[in-house]
């Protein structure tokens, strides 16, 4: 009766590795913001090498797509589009907000580790870590920058990966090719389940509060006719 709640439910091998990648980074952001009192600092500290593994293997393979699709004109067309996006709007929005309106280093920083040659030079090899980071930096800090310039963001970063997906390449549904990419992806998985136990247990009567930790859309409910995945 109760076994398939024993089950992972972040073990299932339907979920597109940039979305398990994302589902970390978004679980981590949650967490993080609602620490007030440290209820999650364990679980944070138990989850972050797991994502930063993950995200750093993500990013080799980018790397070797972004190479792979060189010569096709879609992908230079998002190149050419996001540099003219980065320098005309996305640059001199942050560099306004965050350097002069209200001043904040931190998030300053996080668009620009590397200063701002890193986007006017941006190439085929790079441009997949600057469409991730513009859109999850313009995502996170959508009050201060607007929701128009976040959606721009997400956009150019949708449709790489739409691009991608038409190309043949690996980063839509995963691939399950890959030894390293199977460890690293199981012993994620296995840490989130740990955490969500630890979350369920200190809001035992409080499910929302453990639902407010993830993006809504993984509880989504399948539409009618579709089977829900497997978990592992």
């Amino acid at each position: 009766m109760f076994l398939p709640f024993l089950k992972n439910p972040f073990s299932t091998k339907k979920m597109a590795r940039e979305d398990f990648r994302d589902l970390m980074a978004a679980n981590l952001d949650r967490m993080s913001g609602q620490n007030q009192e440290g209820q999650y600092s364990a679980m944070i500290s138990a989850l972050q090498p797991h994502h930063d593994a993950y995200a750093a293997f993500l990013g080799d393979q980018d790397e070797h797509v972004g190479e792979r699709l060189g010569n096709t004109d879609a992908v230079e067309k998002i190149l050419a589009g996001f540099k003219l996006f980065a320098k005309k709007e996305l640059l001199v929005d942050v560099a306004y907000i965050f350097g002069r309106k209200a001043p904040d280093d931190k998030a300053l920083a996080a668009f620009l580790p590397a200063g701002r040659g890193e986007y006017s030079g941006a190439t085929l090899k790079t441009l997949p870590t600057l469409l991730e980071r513009a859109a999850t930096l313009t995502a996170k800090y959508e009050d201060q920058l607007g929701k128009d310039l976040a959606q721009k963001a997400e956009k150019f970063k949708q449709d790489y990966d739409d691009d991608r997906r038409t190309q043949g390449a690996s980063k839509g549904a995963v691939q399950g090719d890959s030894k390293e990419e199977k460890k690293l992806r199981k012993a994620a998985a296995r840490q989130l389940k740990l955490n969500l136990l630890g979350q369920l247990t200190l809001h035992v009567d409080e499910p929302d509060a453990v639902k407010a930790l993830y993006d809504p859309k993984i509880f989504t409910q399948p539409k009618p006719g579709t089977a829900p995945d497997a978990a592992a």
